[in-house]
């Protein structure tokens, strides 16, 4: 199994590992003025950042007085807009690269690793392609279609305005109406940018038209006094208890169907216009330039140069391991009959292990998810040496997005500790989440998955810019690698069927390998890809359709997964092989846990000094 990164990351990941050389060539003058330049550049990159992502200083707390202006804007996803950031933060980031890691000190090497990784593999898509969108509301995330089902503007615009944009005051309240009238500029860039990519040959399959299309005119459906976006500004209003609250509801209401819902309706029309010269491939191999596009995604979305070919290998190595772990489990209770894929179809809709597709069975599944959360944060102080202040909060998914979102998500909370981290579980459909899967999805979505990830990470001593960033080969090895954890440490001792929802779990990631690099490398179709996880896991059709399409448009992103646990898991290895009776699970974990949001090889290169050190 090759799980080696390639020559670039490494040579950038050692720098990292040294400190500042101060020798007869180098002054403590000489020092002290890198870091002065390095401290530039880095404000270089937090102004080009956050003034062209002013969503992320919004959902990180950054005060007006430090980006003025942000609070008012969203992101220009326009074709100028889309060349602008990225012209922008290729500048910033030659800077960057100009100084030597070397000359550091070791809280800047850290950042240094962070920026120069980070920006470098998200802006290599745009390097290759004039198409696609480089950030999005959340981070920096390329996205080869600039509408997409699951998220770009028409998804993630009423999210960040309903989860993440304040409404404490009157002052708050006029913030948010102004930023609510830029969304038309906003969606019209981004329909812009989407016509764009079509004119040049980037057009998304028929299957994605059709599912952006209905998210856009479930999104129009309801008159605008039912708008999620209208819906939830009054429910912060009224929690607020801000005065004249029905003005400021009323001016919402106005600019919701003027000029909201039209932007929307020119989204589907176009949409509509299309569709029907859209192609069935699922693989952006087909895309102008796609097999380099492709490349710069696995770069961009692991922290790595591994070839679409090793990726897939290890995938069916995994896949391989796993299914004969789950096949005794089974055997052990008693489902002997089919392969592991057709056993877990019938565990998914085994009446004991259902709830009610109905308003009481739904709060009964998020209550037990909360408690599941709850019981999980009693067990942590015996993995960690330290947890985060910040908490975590279990809601659903709005409903508007619910038919094309994932199982579960996260958001981070807010650095002041203004808004907690955000655990979102999807109840379009009780049958969806068995049981015996739901401790599992709360591990990794929430402690001591992304939550505690997520909540380390704002509470670091880092400029701004970097606490925005996040690495998904890191982030989602960390939170897989949670789940891993928790089966160590006994939490499905007595479970077998949660063991299996674990496993299954784990298998998913696995069969991400080969299905996300089976399209976009071996031209599989995207039934092929369906068909290929449905027998392989025992998923229902729906759910393996929807996780599928997720990879159409996420090219590699699903790849993070599985990647990034083996390597956490070769350097716990690591560690203990070299630290013997001496190696303590506390100590490992808080090790890659302060660290967990850094790109891969600075977490490799952290892990293995930590080791270095102890043995000393």
């Amino acid at each position: 199994m090759n799980l080696k990164v390639g020559a670039i990351v490494g040579a950038l990941a050692l720098l990292t590992a040294c400190g500042p050389k101060e020798d007869a060539t180098t002054s403590v003058a000489d020092v002290r003025l890198a870091n002065e330049e390095f401290d530039a550049a880095v404000q270089e990159m937090t102004t080009a950042y956050f003034y062209h992502v002013p969503e992320a200083a919004t959902q990180l707390g950054v005060s007006e007085d430090v980006m003025p202006g942000t609070a008012h804007r969203l992101m220009d996803r326009s074709v100028d807009g889309n060349a602008a950031r990225n012209r922008a933060l290729e500048a910033a980031l030659v800077k960057l690269n100009s100084i030597d890691a070397e000359s550091l000190r070791p809280d800047r090497r850290r950042t240094h690793a962070v920026l120069t990784l980070l920006f470098e593999g998200a802006l290599g898509p745009s390097r290759v392609v004039d198409y696609g969108t480089t950030a999005g509301a959340w981070t920096l995330w390329f996205l080869p279609y600039s509408i997409v089902q699951n998220s770009g503007p028409t998804v993630d615009i009423p999210n960040f305005l309903s989860s993440q944009q304040p409404v404490t005051n009157a002052e708050e309240a006029e913030t948010y109406l102004v930023r609510l009238a830029s969304v038309k500029d906003a969606l019209d860039g981004a329909l812009e940018s989407y016509g764009h990519g079509v004119q040049a040959g980037a057009i998304p399959p028929d299957f994605i038209v059709e599912k952006s299309l209905a998210v856009v005119e479930a999104f129009i459906e309801p008159p605008a006094g039912e708008n999620s976006i209208y819906v939830s500004f009054v429910d912060k209003l009224e929690t607020a208890g801000i005065e004249n609250a029905e003005a400021y509801a009323d001016r919402a209401l106005k600019i919701i169907d003027a000029d909201v819902i039209p932007a929307y309706q020119r989204i589907a029309d176009y949409m509509r216009e299309i569709r029907a010269s859209a192609p069935h491939d699922a693989g952006i191999w087909r895309l102008p330039d796609g097999e380099a596009l492709y490349a710069a995604m696995i770069r961009h979305m692991t922290d790595s140069n591994l070839s679409a070919e090793d990726v897939h290998q290890t995938g069916l190595d995994e896949v391989d391991r796993i299914t004969r772990e789950m096949h005794q489990i089974l055997r052990s209770e008693g489902y002997t009959e089919g392969t592991v894929g057709e056993r877990m179809l019938k565990l998914n809709v085994e009446p004991r292990f259902l709830y009610s597709n109905d308003a009481e069975g739904k709060e009964k599944l998020l209550n037990d998810v909360r408690a599941l959360v709850d019981g999980m944060y009693a067990e942590l102080p015996n993995w960690f040496r330290k947890l985060p202040k910040h908490k975590v909060e279990v809601r659903r998914v709005p409903e508007f997005s619910q038919d094309s979102a994932p199982m579960g998500y996260y958001n981070n909370p807010a650095p002041d500790g203004s808004r907690p981290g955000y655990y979102f579980i999807n109840l379009r459909d009780t049958a969806l989440h068995p049981s015996w899967t739901l401790p599992t999805l709360s591990y990794h979505e929430a402690v001591p998955g992304h939550h505690l990830d997520g909540a380390t990470a704002m509470e670091l001593e880092v400029p701004p810019v970097v606490k925005a960033l996040w690495s998904n080969t890191s982030g989602e090895g960390w939170a897989l690698y949670a789940e891993r954890l928790a089966a160590e440490n006994g939490m499905y001792a007595n479970d077998p069927y949660g063991d299996l929802g674990r496993l299954q779990a784990e298998l998913h990631r696995a069969v991400r390998l080969v299905t996300d690099t089976g399209m976009h490398a071996k031209k599989w179709s995207r039934e092929q890809a369906i068909e290929y996880m449905v027998d392989v896991e025992g998923l229902d059709a729906a759910t393996a359709t929807s996780e599928i399409e997720r990879y159409a448009v996420w090219p590699a992103q699903a790849l993070g997964y599985k990647l990034g646990q083996l390597r956490i898991l070769a350097l716990r290895e690591e560690a203990k092989q070299a630290l013997g009776d001496a190696f303590d699970i506390r100590d490992f974990n808080q090790q890659v846990l302060d660290v967990a949001s850094a790109p891969m090889p600075y977490i490799e290169n952290t892990v293995r000094n930590w080791i270095a050190t102890s043995i000393e």
